[in-house]
Protein backbone atom coordinates (compact mmCIF):
# COMPACT_ATOMS: atom_id res chain seq x y z
CA UNK A 1 0.00 0.00 0.00
CA UNK A 2 1.55 3.46 -1.44
CA UNK A 3 1.89 5.81 2.16
CA UNK A 4 2.10 9.58 1.86
CA UNK A 5 6.29 10.31 2.82
CA UNK A 6 6.83 12.17 6.01
CA UNK A 7 8.30 15.80 5.66
CA UNK A 8 10.33 17.34 8.67
CA UNK A 9 9.03 19.83 9.76
CA UNK A 10 12.12 22.36 9.88
CA UNK A 11 11.34 21.53 6.04
CA UNK A 12 7.75 22.24 5.59
CA UNK A 13 7.26 26.18 3.97
CA UNK A 14 4.59 26.72 6.86
CA UNK A 15 7.61 26.33 9.05
CA UNK A 16 9.72 29.10 7.42
CA UNK A 17 6.96 31.01 7.49
CA UNK A 18 6.61 34.25 9.91
CA UNK A 19 3.95 36.88 10.88
CA UNK A 20 6.05 38.14 13.81
CA UNK A 21 4.44 41.24 13.96
CA UNK A 22 1.14 39.99 14.24
CA UNK A 23 1.95 36.89 15.87
CA UNK A 24 3.34 39.50 19.16
CA UNK A 25 -0.60 41.34 19.04
CA UNK A 26 -2.39 38.21 17.90
CA UNK A 27 -0.26 35.26 19.53
CA UNK A 28 0.36 31.72 17.85
CA UNK A 29 -1.12 29.71 20.85
CA UNK A 30 -4.68 31.74 20.64
CA UNK A 31 -4.60 31.08 17.47
CA UNK A 32 -4.19 27.70 17.71
CA UNK A 33 -6.85 27.25 20.90
CA UNK A 34 -9.28 28.74 18.90
CA UNK A 35 -8.71 26.62 15.84
CA UNK A 36 -9.30 23.97 17.98
CA UNK A 37 -12.72 25.13 19.48
CA UNK A 38 -13.79 26.26 16.32
CA UNK A 39 -13.13 22.78 15.04
CA UNK A 40 -10.70 23.84 12.09
CA UNK A 41 -7.51 22.10 13.12
CA UNK A 42 -6.07 19.75 10.29
CA UNK A 43 -5.49 15.77 11.01
CA UNK A 44 -2.60 15.90 8.50
CA UNK A 45 -0.63 19.26 8.45
CA UNK A 46 -0.37 20.59 5.03
CA UNK A 47 1.84 23.08 3.21
CA UNK A 48 -0.44 25.95 3.83
CA UNK A 49 -1.79 25.30 7.26
CA UNK A 50 -4.80 26.93 8.61
CA UNK A 51 -2.24 29.00 11.17
CA UNK A 52 -0.33 30.44 8.13
CA UNK A 53 -3.82 30.90 6.72
CA UNK A 54 -5.29 33.38 9.24
CA UNK A 55 -1.97 35.77 9.49
CA UNK A 56 -2.25 35.58 6.00
CA UNK A 57 -5.71 36.59 5.50
CA UNK A 58 -4.37 39.60 7.85
CA UNK A 59 -1.62 40.96 6.29
CA UNK A 60 -3.50 40.54 3.06
CA UNK A 61 -6.05 43.56 4.43
CA UNK A 62 -3.34 45.43 4.25
CA UNK A 63 -1.63 45.15 0.94
CA UNK A 64 -4.81 46.42 -1.06
CA UNK A 65 -4.80 46.08 -4.83
CA UNK A 66 -3.43 42.64 -4.56
CA UNK A 67 -4.23 39.30 -4.51
CA UNK A 68 -4.08 36.48 -2.15
CA UNK A 69 -2.01 34.60 -3.91
CA UNK A 70 0.10 37.93 -4.87
CA UNK A 71 0.58 38.66 -1.71
CA UNK A 72 1.63 35.05 -0.69
CA UNK A 73 4.06 34.87 -3.11
CA UNK A 74 5.51 38.35 -1.48
CA UNK A 75 6.17 36.88 1.50
CA UNK A 76 8.24 33.82 -0.12
CA UNK A 77 10.09 35.95 -2.10
CA UNK A 78 12.91 36.81 1.05
CA UNK A 79 13.14 32.80 1.16
CA UNK A 80 13.51 32.07 -1.95
CA UNK A 81 16.04 34.69 -2.62
CA UNK A 82 17.90 33.47 0.75
CA UNK A 83 17.99 30.22 0.64
CA UNK A 84 18.40 27.87 -1.97
CA UNK A 85 16.22 25.15 -0.45
CA UNK A 86 13.34 26.78 -0.85
CA UNK A 87 12.17 25.90 -4.26
CA UNK A 88 8.17 25.72 -3.82
CA UNK A 89 5.79 27.42 -6.18
CA UNK A 90 3.29 29.11 -5.19
CA UNK A 91 -0.36 28.17 -4.65
CA UNK A 92 -2.57 28.78 -6.89
CA UNK A 93 -5.57 30.93 -6.42
CA UNK A 94 -7.84 27.76 -6.74
CA UNK A 95 -5.58 26.33 -3.79
CA UNK A 96 -5.83 29.15 -1.67
CA UNK A 97 -9.46 29.57 -2.30
CA UNK A 98 -10.08 25.45 -0.87
CA UNK A 99 -7.87 26.64 2.12
CA UNK A 100 -9.98 29.50 2.75
CA UNK A 101 -13.07 27.23 2.92
CA UNK A 102 -11.80 25.35 4.91
CA UNK A 103 -10.89 27.48 7.27
CA UNK A 104 -14.16 29.42 7.25
CA UNK A 105 -15.39 32.33 9.29
CA UNK A 106 -15.61 31.20 13.05
CA UNK A 107 -12.04 31.13 13.92
CA UNK A 108 -11.37 35.06 12.11
CA UNK A 109 -14.28 36.12 14.46
CA UNK A 110 -13.77 34.74 17.40
CA UNK A 111 -10.14 35.64 17.25
CA UNK A 112 -11.67 39.58 16.98
CA UNK A 113 -14.12 39.02 19.72
CA UNK A 114 -11.27 38.35 22.23
CA UNK A 115 -8.59 40.01 21.55
CA UNK A 116 -9.65 43.04 20.08
CA UNK A 117 -10.53 45.32 23.16
CA UNK A 118 -10.49 48.74 24.63
CA UNK A 119 -6.48 49.46 25.57
CA UNK A 120 -6.28 53.34 26.18
CA UNK A 121 -5.05 54.00 29.42
CA UNK A 122 -6.30 57.20 32.30
CA UNK A 123 -3.56 59.18 30.79
CA UNK A 124 -4.34 58.49 27.13
CA UNK A 125 -5.38 61.79 25.53
CA UNK A 126 -8.53 62.48 24.37
CA UNK A 127 -9.60 58.60 25.81
CA UNK A 128 -11.73 59.55 28.90
CA UNK A 129 -13.52 62.24 30.12
CA UNK A 130 -15.22 63.16 33.81
CA UNK A 131 -13.18 59.19 34.46
CA UNK A 132 -15.71 57.73 31.44
CA UNK A 133 -13.63 56.11 28.81
CA UNK A 134 -15.14 57.65 25.65
CA UNK A 135 -16.96 55.11 22.55
CA UNK A 136 -18.28 56.02 19.65
CA UNK A 137 -20.79 54.27 17.52
CA UNK A 138 -21.54 54.48 13.69
CA UNK A 139 -22.58 52.43 10.53
CA UNK A 140 -21.06 52.23 7.05
CA UNK A 141 -21.26 49.71 4.14
CA UNK A 142 -18.64 48.26 1.84
CA UNK A 143 -18.96 47.55 -1.35
CA UNK A 144 -18.15 43.63 -2.50
CA UNK A 145 -17.44 42.04 -5.51
CA UNK A 146 -20.26 41.89 -8.47
CA UNK A 147 -21.24 38.37 -8.42
CA UNK A 148 -24.70 36.26 -8.21
CA UNK A 149 -23.98 35.38 -5.04
CA UNK A 150 -23.32 38.47 -3.37
CA UNK A 151 -25.69 40.28 -5.59
CA UNK A 152 -28.46 37.03 -3.96
CA UNK A 153 -27.04 38.47 -0.29
CA UNK A 154 -26.37 42.16 -0.60
CA UNK A 155 -29.60 43.19 -2.05
CA UNK A 156 -30.00 47.28 -2.04
CA UNK A 157 -33.07 49.01 0.05
CA UNK A 158 -36.07 48.57 -1.63
CA UNK A 159 -36.03 52.67 -1.60
CA UNK A 160 -32.73 52.96 -3.41
CA UNK A 161 -32.95 54.49 -7.21
CA UNK A 162 -31.98 52.21 -9.84
CA UNK A 163 -30.36 55.29 -11.35
CA UNK A 164 -28.28 56.41 -8.16
CA UNK A 165 -27.65 52.95 -6.55
CA UNK A 166 -24.07 52.13 -6.41
CA UNK A 167 -22.67 49.22 -9.14
CA UNK A 168 -21.44 47.05 -6.23
CA UNK A 169 -23.99 44.89 -3.79
CA UNK A 170 -22.68 46.19 -0.40
CA UNK A 171 -22.09 44.99 3.28
CA UNK A 172 -23.38 47.06 6.01
CA UNK A 173 -22.07 46.90 9.45
CA UNK A 174 -22.43 48.63 12.85
CA UNK A 175 -18.80 49.44 14.56
CA UNK A 176 -17.82 50.46 18.08
CA UNK A 177 -14.69 52.49 18.21
CA UNK A 178 -12.74 53.71 21.24
CA UNK A 179 -12.61 57.04 20.55
CA UNK A 180 -9.01 57.98 22.41
CA UNK A 181 -7.35 55.16 20.27
CA UNK A 182 -9.60 54.60 16.92
CA UNK A 183 -9.33 50.88 17.71
CA UNK A 184 -12.48 49.13 16.18
CA UNK A 185 -13.77 47.16 19.36
CA UNK A 186 -17.02 45.55 18.08
CA UNK A 187 -18.43 44.91 14.86
CA UNK A 188 -21.95 43.55 13.26
CA UNK A 189 -21.98 42.96 9.65
CA UNK A 190 -25.74 42.34 8.10
CA UNK A 191 -26.94 42.52 4.90
CA UNK A 192 -27.72 46.25 3.78
CA UNK A 193 -31.63 45.18 3.73
CA UNK A 194 -31.37 45.66 7.39
CA UNK A 195 -31.87 49.42 9.22
CA UNK A 196 -28.19 50.20 10.97
CA UNK A 197 -29.91 51.18 14.14
CA UNK A 198 -31.42 47.68 14.36
CA UNK A 199 -27.72 46.30 13.30
CA UNK A 200 -26.43 48.47 16.10
CA UNK A 201 -28.46 46.94 19.62
CA UNK A 202 -26.14 43.91 18.71
CA UNK A 203 -23.17 46.23 19.99
CA UNK A 204 -24.88 46.15 23.52
CA UNK A 205 -22.87 42.98 24.18
CA UNK A 206 -19.64 45.35 24.39
CA UNK A 207 -20.74 48.20 26.17
CA UNK A 208 -19.70 47.88 29.98
CA UNK A 209 -19.76 50.20 33.31
CA UNK A 210 -17.73 53.28 32.82
CA UNK A 211 -18.17 53.85 29.01
CA UNK A 212 -19.52 57.49 27.87
CA UNK A 213 -21.26 56.46 24.37
CA UNK A 214 -21.57 59.20 21.65
CA UNK A 215 -23.96 58.56 19.05
CA UNK A 216 -25.37 60.32 15.49
CA UNK A 217 -28.82 60.99 15.04
CA UNK A 218 -29.63 57.86 13.63
CA UNK A 219 -29.30 56.05 16.78
CA UNK A 220 -30.61 58.39 19.27
CA UNK A 221 -33.71 55.78 19.94
CA UNK A 222 -35.20 55.91 23.16
CA UNK A 223 -35.31 52.18 23.86
CA UNK A 224 -31.17 52.06 22.78
CA UNK A 225 -30.49 55.05 25.62
CA UNK A 226 -32.24 52.95 28.02
CA UNK A 227 -30.49 50.00 26.63
CA UNK A 228 -27.12 51.35 27.48
CA UNK A 229 -28.30 53.07 30.64
CA UNK A 230 -28.96 49.80 31.82
CA UNK A 231 -25.55 48.53 31.26
CA UNK A 232 -24.70 51.79 33.63
CA UNK A 233 -22.99 53.07 30.29
CA UNK A 234 -23.66 57.21 30.19
CA UNK A 235 -25.18 58.68 26.25
CA UNK A 236 -24.37 61.63 24.67
CA UNK A 237 -26.49 61.99 21.13
CA UNK A 238 -27.07 64.73 18.69
CA UNK A 239 -31.18 65.24 18.51
CA UNK A 240 -33.33 65.92 15.61
CA UNK A 241 -35.18 69.25 16.04
CA UNK A 242 -38.65 67.71 16.53
CA UNK A 243 -37.45 65.01 19.07
CA UNK A 244 -38.09 66.10 22.91
CA UNK A 245 -39.33 69.25 22.72
CA UNK A 246 -41.27 68.72 25.26
CA UNK A 247 -41.44 71.23 29.02
CA UNK A 248 -39.16 70.15 31.33
CA UNK A 249 -36.88 71.68 34.11
CA UNK A 250 -34.68 74.34 33.24
CA UNK A 251 -31.17 74.08 34.69
CA UNK A 252 -28.65 76.29 35.71
CA UNK A 253 -26.72 75.89 32.63
CA UNK A 254 -29.61 76.52 30.26
CA UNK A 255 -29.94 72.64 29.99
CA UNK A 256 -33.38 71.22 30.10
CA UNK A 257 -34.45 68.32 32.40
CA UNK A 258 -36.91 65.94 31.33
CA UNK A 259 -38.52 62.79 32.71
CA UNK A 260 -40.05 60.35 29.72
CA UNK A 261 -42.52 58.08 30.73
CA UNK A 262 -43.60 55.15 29.24
CA UNK A 263 -47.13 55.68 29.03
CA UNK A 264 -45.97 59.15 26.58
CA UNK A 265 -42.87 56.94 25.14
CA UNK A 266 -44.62 52.78 24.47
CA UNK A 267 -41.02 51.77 23.41
CA UNK A 268 -39.90 52.41 27.13
CA UNK A 269 -39.93 49.94 29.83
CA UNK A 270 -39.21 52.54 33.02
CA UNK A 271 -39.36 55.95 33.51
CA UNK A 272 -36.17 57.56 31.65
CA UNK A 273 -34.67 60.96 32.65
CA UNK A 274 -32.62 62.71 30.31
CA UNK A 275 -30.78 66.14 30.03
CA UNK A 276 -31.28 68.16 26.52
CA UNK A 277 -28.68 70.82 25.64
CA UNK A 278 -29.70 73.66 22.53
CA UNK A 279 -26.96 75.65 21.06
CA UNK A 280 -26.38 77.77 18.31
CA UNK A 281 -23.52 79.10 16.31
CA UNK A 282 -22.01 82.52 16.61
CA UNK A 283 -23.88 85.15 14.41
CA UNK A 284 -20.38 86.19 13.40
CA UNK A 285 -19.60 83.26 12.07
CA UNK A 286 -22.88 81.85 10.54
CA UNK A 287 -22.24 84.57 7.61
CA UNK A 288 -18.84 82.30 6.90
CA UNK A 289 -19.59 79.04 7.52
CA UNK A 290 -23.23 79.59 5.35
CA UNK A 291 -20.62 79.89 2.11
CA UNK A 292 -19.17 76.31 3.15
CA UNK A 293 -20.55 74.04 0.46
CA UNK A 294 -22.35 70.99 2.11
CA UNK A 295 -22.79 67.56 0.98
CA UNK A 296 -24.92 65.96 -1.18
CA UNK A 297 -26.69 64.52 1.42
CA UNK A 298 -27.95 67.33 3.26
CA UNK A 299 -31.04 68.94 2.30
CA UNK A 300 -31.42 72.91 0.11
CA UNK A 301 -29.54 72.33 -3.26
CA UNK A 302 -27.01 75.28 -4.06
CA UNK A 303 -23.56 75.89 -3.11
CA UNK A 304 -24.59 77.84 0.82
CA UNK A 305 -25.83 75.73 3.93
CA UNK A 306 -28.60 76.47 5.65
CA UNK A 307 -27.90 74.09 8.47
CA UNK A 308 -25.54 76.50 10.06
CA UNK A 309 -28.40 78.72 11.18
CA UNK A 310 -30.71 76.07 13.25
CA UNK A 311 -30.24 75.26 16.47
CA UNK A 312 -28.79 72.23 17.27
CA UNK A 313 -29.28 70.11 20.43
CA UNK A 314 -28.14 67.07 22.29
CA UNK A 315 -29.69 64.56 24.70
CA UNK A 316 -27.32 63.42 27.63
CA UNK A 317 -27.75 60.79 30.29
CA UNK A 318 -24.99 62.96 32.53
CA UNK A 319 -27.71 65.04 34.10
CA UNK A 320 -26.07 67.26 36.74
CA UNK A 321 -25.21 70.45 35.27
CA UNK A 322 -22.71 71.50 37.89
CA UNK A 323 -20.29 68.24 37.05
CA UNK A 324 -21.37 68.14 33.86
CA UNK A 325 -21.62 71.82 32.28
CA UNK A 326 -23.56 72.19 28.89
CA UNK A 327 -20.60 74.26 26.91
CA UNK A 328 -18.45 71.27 27.77
CA UNK A 329 -20.61 68.59 26.77
CA UNK A 330 -21.11 70.25 23.22
CA UNK A 331 -17.40 70.67 23.06
CA UNK A 332 -17.23 66.62 23.72
CA UNK A 333 -19.58 65.83 21.12
CA UNK A 334 -17.19 66.87 18.37
CA UNK A 335 -15.39 63.94 19.34
CA UNK A 336 -18.01 61.47 17.45
CA UNK A 337 -16.05 62.80 14.66
CA UNK A 338 -13.26 60.51 15.43
CA UNK A 339 -15.53 57.52 14.40
CA UNK A 340 -16.17 58.79 11.10
CA UNK A 341 -12.08 59.10 10.80
CA UNK A 342 -11.94 55.54 11.59
CA UNK A 343 -13.58 54.72 8.69
CA UNK A 344 -12.31 56.73 6.42
CA UNK A 345 -9.10 54.97 7.49
CA UNK A 346 -10.53 51.52 6.78
CA UNK A 347 -12.14 52.49 3.36
CA UNK A 348 -9.98 55.08 1.59
CA UNK A 349 -6.55 54.09 2.89
CA UNK A 350 -6.47 50.58 4.24
CA UNK A 351 -8.21 49.34 1.39
CA UNK A 352 -8.26 51.77 -0.82
CA UNK A 353 -11.24 53.90 -2.17
CA UNK A 354 -13.45 52.37 -4.90
CA UNK A 355 -12.00 48.92 -4.34
CA UNK A 356 -14.67 46.21 -3.66
CA UNK A 357 -13.96 43.14 -1.12
CA UNK A 358 -12.85 40.80 -3.27
CA UNK A 359 -15.06 37.38 -1.99
CA UNK A 360 -18.03 36.24 -4.74
CA UNK A 361 -19.67 34.17 -1.87
CA UNK A 362 -21.23 35.04 1.30
CA UNK A 363 -19.05 33.52 4.00
CA UNK A 364 -15.76 34.67 1.62
CA UNK A 365 -16.86 38.58 2.14
CA UNK A 366 -17.58 37.88 6.18
CA UNK A 367 -14.31 35.97 6.14
CA UNK A 368 -12.44 38.87 5.16
CA UNK A 369 -14.21 41.71 6.56
CA UNK A 370 -12.80 40.07 10.07
CA UNK A 371 -9.18 39.99 8.77
CA UNK A 372 -9.65 43.36 7.63
CA UNK A 373 -10.82 44.49 11.07
CA UNK A 374 -8.21 42.77 13.11
CA UNK A 375 -5.59 44.36 10.50
CA UNK A 376 -6.66 47.81 11.62
CA UNK A 377 -6.55 47.10 15.14
CA UNK A 378 -2.80 45.50 14.55
CA UNK A 379 -2.11 48.76 13.16
CA UNK A 380 -3.94 51.28 15.53
CA UNK A 381 -2.00 48.82 18.76
CA UNK A 382 1.43 49.69 17.20
CA UNK A 383 0.54 53.62 16.74
CA UNK A 384 -1.25 53.65 20.21
CA UNK A 385 2.22 52.09 21.87
CA UNK A 386 4.32 54.77 19.69
CA UNK A 387 2.05 57.22 20.94
CA UNK A 388 2.51 56.25 24.69
CA UNK A 389 6.23 56.42 24.10
CA UNK A 390 6.43 59.99 23.08
CA UNK A 391 3.60 60.92 25.49
CA UNK A 392 1.42 62.40 22.62
CA UNK A 393 -2.03 62.35 21.34
CA UNK A 394 -2.55 59.08 19.07
CA UNK A 395 -4.15 61.64 16.66
CA UNK A 396 -0.42 62.53 16.23
CA UNK A 397 0.62 59.42 14.61
CA UNK A 398 0.36 59.29 10.39
CA UNK A 399 -1.89 56.11 9.91
CA UNK A 400 -0.51 56.34 6.04
CA UNK A 401 2.96 56.35 7.47
CA UNK A 402 1.92 53.48 9.69
CA UNK A 403 0.97 50.91 6.81
CA UNK A 404 3.76 51.01 4.66
CA UNK A 405 5.87 50.61 7.62
CA UNK A 406 4.35 47.56 8.62
CA UNK A 407 3.77 46.08 4.65
CA UNK A 408 7.79 46.70 4.89
CA UNK A 409 8.35 45.08 8.05
CA UNK A 410 6.48 42.10 7.38
CA UNK A 411 7.43 41.58 4.10
CA UNK A 412 11.44 41.60 5.79
CA UNK A 413 10.15 39.09 8.67
CA UNK A 414 10.59 35.93 6.88
CA UNK A 415 14.51 36.85 5.99
CA UNK A 416 15.48 38.04 9.79
CA UNK A 417 17.00 35.32 12.02
CA UNK A 418 14.88 34.84 15.41
CA UNK A 419 16.71 37.36 17.21
CA UNK A 420 15.73 40.21 14.79
CA UNK A 421 12.27 38.80 14.69
CA UNK A 422 11.80 38.94 18.44
CA UNK A 423 13.09 43.08 18.16
CA UNK A 424 10.89 43.89 14.95
CA UNK A 425 7.69 44.47 17.03
CA UNK A 426 9.74 47.32 19.56
CA UNK A 427 11.67 48.59 16.55
CA UNK A 428 8.59 49.19 14.34
CA UNK A 429 7.15 50.89 17.62
CA UNK A 430 10.32 52.78 17.96
CA UNK A 431 10.23 54.32 13.92
CA UNK A 432 6.68 55.34 14.28
CA UNK A 433 7.48 57.30 17.84
CA UNK A 434 10.00 59.35 15.60
CA UNK A 435 9.23 62.94 16.01
CA UNK A 436 9.75 64.11 12.36
CA UNK A 437 7.12 62.02 11.39
CA UNK A 438 4.32 63.65 13.94
CA UNK A 439 1.26 65.00 12.72
CA UNK A 440 0.81 68.72 13.18
CA UNK A 441 -1.62 69.13 16.10
CA UNK A 442 -5.32 69.42 15.03
CA UNK A 443 -6.62 72.87 13.93
CA UNK A 444 -10.18 74.46 13.70
CA UNK A 445 -11.06 74.60 9.97
CA UNK A 446 -14.08 73.79 7.91
CA UNK A 447 -13.77 72.52 4.23
CA UNK A 448 -16.62 72.40 1.34
CA UNK A 449 -17.33 68.49 1.60
CA UNK A 450 -16.81 68.49 -3.00
CA UNK A 451 -14.66 66.18 -4.95
CA UNK A 452 -12.71 67.08 -8.05
CA UNK A 453 -14.05 64.70 -10.86
CA UNK A 454 -12.55 65.08 -14.34
CA UNK A 455 -15.25 64.59 -17.77
CA UNK A 456 -15.57 60.87 -19.03
CA UNK A 457 -17.06 60.35 -22.14
CA UNK A 458 -18.00 56.17 -20.36
CA UNK A 459 -22.17 55.71 -18.45
CA UNK A 460 -20.97 54.78 -15.10
CA UNK A 461 -21.51 51.25 -14.27
CA UNK A 462 -24.88 49.74 -13.28
CA UNK A 463 -26.55 46.28 -12.90
CA UNK A 464 -28.51 46.28 -15.85
CA UNK A 465 -25.43 46.56 -17.86
CA UNK A 466 -24.44 43.54 -19.94
CA UNK A 467 -20.93 41.57 -20.13
CA UNK A 468 -20.77 38.54 -22.08
CA UNK A 469 -18.22 35.63 -22.66
CA UNK A 470 -18.10 32.88 -24.76
CA UNK A 471 -20.35 31.09 -22.78
CA UNK A 472 -23.16 33.58 -23.74
CA UNK A 473 -22.88 32.12 -27.24
CA UNK A 474 -23.85 27.62 -26.76
CA UNK A 475 -24.67 27.39 -30.58
CA UNK A 476 -20.93 27.86 -30.80
CA UNK A 477 -18.34 24.85 -31.42
CA UNK A 478 -16.74 24.80 -28.49
CA UNK A 479 -18.00 28.09 -26.31
CA UNK A 480 -14.65 28.11 -23.91
CA UNK A 481 -12.52 28.23 -26.44
CA UNK A 482 -14.15 30.22 -28.87
CA UNK A 483 -13.13 33.24 -31.04
CA UNK A 484 -14.26 35.99 -32.78
CA UNK A 485 -13.97 34.53 -36.28
CA UNK A 486 -16.92 32.28 -35.21
CA UNK A 487 -19.26 34.87 -35.11
CA UNK A 488 -18.44 36.63 -38.32
CA UNK A 489 -20.59 35.81 -41.66
CA UNK A 490 -19.41 36.88 -45.38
Amino acid sequence: MTSIPHVPAAHKLCHQLTFSLLETIYPREVVRELLSQDQAEEQRERKLTHLVMVYLLIAWSLMARRSLRSVYDRFLRPLRLCSDEVDEPTPTSAALCYRRRMLGVRVLRHLFQRLCRPFAQSHTPGAFAYGLRLMGIDGTTLAVANSPKNQACFRPKETASPATASPFPRLQAALLVEIGTHAIVDAIPALTRVGESRVARGLLRSITKGMLVLLDCGFANLAFLQDLQERQAHVLARLASNRLVGSGQQLCDGSLLLTLTPKQYPVLRSPLTVRVLSYVIDPQAVDLLSQVTPSHSQHGAGTHNPKVREVHRLVTTLLDPHLYPALDLCLLYHERWEVELVIDEVKEHQRLAQTPLASQNLFGVFQEFYALLLAHYAMRVLMGRAAHALEQDPDRISFTHALQLVNDALLLAPALPPAGQARLFSRVVGDLARPDWLLPPRRLRFNSRVIKRSRNRFQIKRSDHVFLSGKDFPWLADPLHSSFRELILI
